[in-house]
């Protein structure tokens, strides 16, 4: 090899090596850097808190809002105040208290009348005599209050002169009542349920922090470093909940298990083209034998379903072709004994021989199981392959989560019996959820096409859509369309001719089918015969032939002597149907929340959220001094458009007159009218457009709720 090129070679890798070195020590220096930045960021809140009279003070973050599909307010959360008297206070000295206590409790009985002046001024010394240092004299009091209290004798002295301080905290809101109570949820101490529960990390926010420093007559003043950190305030979610069906199906179901004095049921009614839930339903009988949502059972109750599982047996046999519609099989007159199995019809059979139809239209058990065990005895994991495939041994994936899972027998677990599989074919020998029942009658309307059943369709901050939930497609083709005509014309038949007749319609057709089971005890099995209790069950969908609502209802050990699903769930079905087609069907409107211009139309509202908006869309604003000679509310702002940029002024609020509250938005309505101490009832979406009372209305203790109306912007 020549000489030179080998040192030329030498030469390459050294300065590849120099390279390579310099570049690794510049990574480090970066890299060191940066650690030493962040140790540095968090030195200056470790070096601040060392000084004497600093300390950090937490921001509470808003939590997001929860809409209803029109855009109605499920719930929302509101600054409210907690007033503490710290009765032991050092700079309180006894001569202090007893010199202004007296007129301390005057002004107490005056806002918190339950108690009389003599009684507050007893209540409050006696506290003081035992030396109760925290004493909590007033909760959930809006700003307003707030201010009026810090004007009184010792609490104007301070937290430390005087004692008076006030815990500021979110107050949620809940405007629905026991509508969906426990679909929209909560969150109290360790326990999560609901939508609540499910998007607590994006509804809860994040809580800021701020340096505070104590000045003279104990005041704490921020101080302006730079990591002071504000609260970032939850996201808003826009649920597909339809606040009218969410109504229809909780009466229904209320009077349903009222008439049969039923444990508890549920009901979930499903956009059938899109899996989009429009209501949840659950209602649990108390001590007081009224019904309140107490648990969730639509998702979370895994039961034996019964005869509603039938639908799977006939798709499983039309799908594999084993049985044509006009076929038929022996039903032994309604009696079949296998094993140590003894099947019997509930119907009684005018016949021997039923066809697949007829065996779903009159709930057949000894038909559908010989149907069954026919085409599947020798192959079993065929008939539960069909049963895998429809998703009913896997959670489906859903809004609101289940600690419980489904389960199916099969033929390779040990507790499999040769009386598993016809015991599988009509509803036992397994644990569905009603939730998961929907998902497949939803699927036969849907012409095999399976949806995932969602709640949430849109995520939303400071009213600016961040996301959009689509509907998800799980299979395209779960089993064929031509099966899910065949078995919808024989759910129709259910309705028309067979177990479900009584609630045949004039007006529409339906398609469903009854379930009755028995409920299996801790043991997995059956009471004797005078202490059996049952599970009632209607799952369908209407109009039949395009269907638009999917709908089931499970009612839980009724009590009035009836116990089938024909009996019990199937005229629930039928009162919820009746209602949403003559309300939903034929008039149908379509609600959907207007989205802003280019520069949105924000008339009134929050002056710190509205320049939070503007800044994200990079549209100009400018805040102009308020009207010389009114009272003003600085936290909020009017505003006038121009054609690229909003002139905001602070809105005029005179205490003890109605402020004008047109243009404004639900959650900034209610904090000032909770601050005023004003009740509000509601209807509509969007912006204020109306209120009674008008503005400049003179307001006092007497003033009726406030009524609003709102309407989508434009």
């Amino acid at each position: 090899m020549n000489k030179n090129k080998v040192n030329s070679r030498k030469v390459i890798l050294v300065r590849a090596y120099v390279v390579l070195s310099l570049l690794l020590v510049f990574v480090v220096a970066i890299f060191t850097a940066a650690i030493k930045l962040q140790m540095g960021t968090d030195k200056v809140f470790a070096e601040q808190m060392s000084e004497k009279n600093t300390r950090i003070k937490e921001v509470e973050a808003l939590r997001g809002n929860i809409y209803a599909d029109d855009g109605s307010l499920l719930a929302t959360s509101v600054p409210k105040y907690d007033v503490i008297f710290d009765l032991r206070a050092d700079g309180l000295t006894t001569k202090i208290f007893l010199s202004k206590i007296d007129s301390f409790s005057q002004l107490c009985a005056g806002m918190f009348p339950e108690k009389t002046a003599d009684q507050w001024k007893e209540y409050l010394i006696k506290h003081r005599d035992k030396k109760t240092r925290y004493l909590k004299i007033a909760k959930d009091l809006g700003y307003e209050q707030i201010k009026t209290i810090k004007t009184w004798p010792i609490a104007r002295d301070g937290k430390f002169k005087g004692g008076v301080w006030y815990e500021e905290k979110g107050k949620r809101m809940y405007f629905m009542g026991d509508l969906a109570k426990r679909t929209i949820g909560y969150i109290k101490d360790k326990t999560s349920v609901g939508l609540e529960g499910a998007f607590d990390t994006l509804l809860r926010g994040k809580n800021g922090r701020i340096m505070q420093q104590r000045m003279s007559g104990q005041i704490w003043r921020p101080i302006q470093i730079a990591n002071n950190q504000p609260p970032v305030n939850g996201k808003d979610i826009v649920t597909t909940l339809d606040v009218r069906i969410q109504d229809i199906a909780q009466y229904s179901l209320q009077k349903g298990l009222e008439a049969e004095s039923a444990d508890h049921g549920c009901v979930i009614v499903m956009e059938t083209k899109t899996g989009a839930i429009k209501a949840m339903a659950n209602l649990t009988r108390g001590e007081d034998n009224k019904y309140y949502e107490t648990q969730n059972y639509a998702v979370s109750e895994f039961t034996e379903p019964g005869s509603t599982f039938k639908v799977v047996s006939a798709i499983a046999l039309l799908e594999d072709g084993y049985v044509k519609p006009t076929d038929s099989i022996d039903n032994s007159w309604g009696k079949w004994k296998w094993y140590d199995m003894d099947l019997e019809d509930a119907v009684k059979p005018k016949k021997r021989f039923y066809t697949l139809g007829e065996c779903l239209q009159y709930s057949s058990n000894v038909g559908t199981s010989k149907f069954v065990m026919q085409h599947y005895k020798k192959n079993p994991e065929k008939f539960t392959n069909h049963a895998i495939t429809l998703g009913l041994q896997s959670k489906p994936k859903f809004d609101i989560p289940s600690s419980n899972s489904p389960s199916i027998a099969t033929p390779d677990e040990a507790s499999w019996s040769g009386t598993s599989l016809p015991s599988l074919s009509i509803g036992y020998s397994s644990k569905l959820s009603p939730l998961q029942t929907l998902m497949i009658y939803n699927t036969i309307a849907n012409k095999g096409k399976m949806m995932q059943p969602y709640m949430v369709k849109e995520i939303r901050l400071e009213g600016q859509t961040l996301s959009k939930i689509e509907p998800i497609v799980i299979k395209e083709h779960a089993f064929s369309a031509n099966t899910a005509t065949l078995i919808t014309n024989m759910l129709v038949q259910v309705i028309d001719n067979g177990t479900a007749k009584d609630i045949k319609s004039g007006s529409y057709k339906i398609a469903g089918k009854t379930g009755t089971s028995w409920i299996a005890n801790a043991k997995g099995g059956y009471n004797e015969e005078n202490a059996k209790q049952y599970q009632a069950s209607f799952a369908g969908f209407f109009p039949a032939n395009n269907p638009e609502y999917t709908i089931v209802v499970v009612v839980n050990n009724p009590k009035s002597g009836k116990y089938s699903g024909a009996q019990i769930a199937a005229p629930i079905f039928k009162n919820i149907s009746d209602r949403i087609y003559s309300t939903h069907i034929k008039v149908q409107p379509a609600l959907h929340v207007a989205s802003l211009p280019q520069v949105p139309g924000i008339l009134k509202g929050d002056l710190q959220k509205t320049k939070l908006v503007l800044n994200d869309l990079g549209i100009s604003s400018k805040l102009l001094p308020a009207d010389s000679g009114v009272v003003t509310k600085v936290d909020y702002i009017e505003s006038t458009k121009e054609a690229h940029s909003l002139k905001l002024k602070p809105m005029m609020v005179t205490p003890g007159y109605m402020p004008d509250l047109r243009g404004m938005g639900l959650r900034d309505a209610l904090k000032i009218l909770s601050d005023l101490g004003l009740k509000v009832n509601y209807v509509g979406y969007g912006r204020i457009t109306e209120q009674s009372p008008a503005p400049k209305t003179k307001i006092g203790d007497n003033t009726l709720p406030v009524s609003l109306t709102l309407k989508p912007i434009e």
